[in-house]
């Protein structure tokens, strides 16, 4: 069987993996969420990234970041994994798909202003197969509408657009680091922003509500969407060999090219 990915894992990553093991620090807490969160938020070019569980919870967590409430509409391309939908749902918010665009089946600009309606709060955008989203004209439609733009980045880490890097395009972007992706914690995602508020909070909503400043204090109704450390050491790894693992995908991508044309 010849699988859809195959993750492209080196000693390195096991080094890490083991010092995880080794700390016995394997839960949700050690030095490597730290790290990670460092290096996601040098790659997308924001001030802070908050790791989750998976991709799916990261956009969840990015809807609830912009204020995202129950009857609340949400934007969305009609061409996109069930994740960037179920996470609208999670919110209790109704899901409005828009067609894609024919040149890169990312979301067409074009079509969004007609399906705007007073409950309309956010445009979710999905960058697909390594194609960005046309964020010049998607904020531009948000701020005439005061609208949020939540970015769902997981199938184009270390992209850019017009010099700047995906992840950064919108109000708040989000990462998936699935086993089939180019960068891979097993599982895991994480949520990027230059709002220092923002990523507080996401923090706290990812640890069950849980104050910051006092333990076993919870304020606010929070999930466990944390990632371990285990999985963070694995996701240092692969962020620290990020150019070598786009390079190989490249020579993939030119093989497939040679044998199709």
């Amino acid at each position: 069987m010849i699988p859809i990915s195959r993750p492209d894992l080196s000693s390195l990553e096991k080094q890490y993996i083991n010092e995880a093991y080794d700390s016995t620090w394997v839960s949700s807490s050690g030095k490597f969420i730290e790290l990670a969160e460092t290096l996601v938020a040098e790659m997308a070019g924001t001030r802070f990234a908050v790791l989750t569980a998976n991709g799916t919870v990261a956009i969840h967590l990015a809807l609830l970041g912009v204020g995202i409430e129950p009857g609340d509409e949400v934007i969305v391309p009609s061409f996109t994994f069930i994740s960037s939908v179920n996470a609208i749902r999670y919110c209790g918010a109704i899901p409005i798909f828009v067609d894609v665009d024919k040149e890169n089946w990312t979301l067409n600009p074009t079509l969004i202003e007609k399906l705007i309606t007073p409950k309309t709060k956010a445009i979710l955008a999905v960058n697909l197969y390594g194609h960005p989203f046309d964020f010049v004209k998607v904020n531009y439609i948000a701020q005439k509408f005061n609208l949020k733009v939540v970015e769902d980045n997981a199938e184009a880490p270390g992209g850019k657009a017009f010099g700047k890097a995906t992840g950064s395009l919108g109000d708040i972007g989000t990462f998936s680091f699935f086993g089939n992706k180019i960068l891979t914690a097993g599982e895991g995602g994480a949520v990027t922003t230059n709002d220092e508020s923002t990523s507080d909070r996401l923090k706290i909503l990812r640890d069950h509500g849980m104050s910051r400043t006092t333990k076993y204090k919870f304020d606010v109704i929070g999930f466990n969407y944390r990632m371990t450390n285990i999985s963070a050491a694995l996701l240092f790894g692969q962020l620290q060999r990020f150019n070598e693992l786009i390079s190989h995908r490249f020579n993939l991508y030119q093989l497939y090219d040679e044998i199709v044309s």
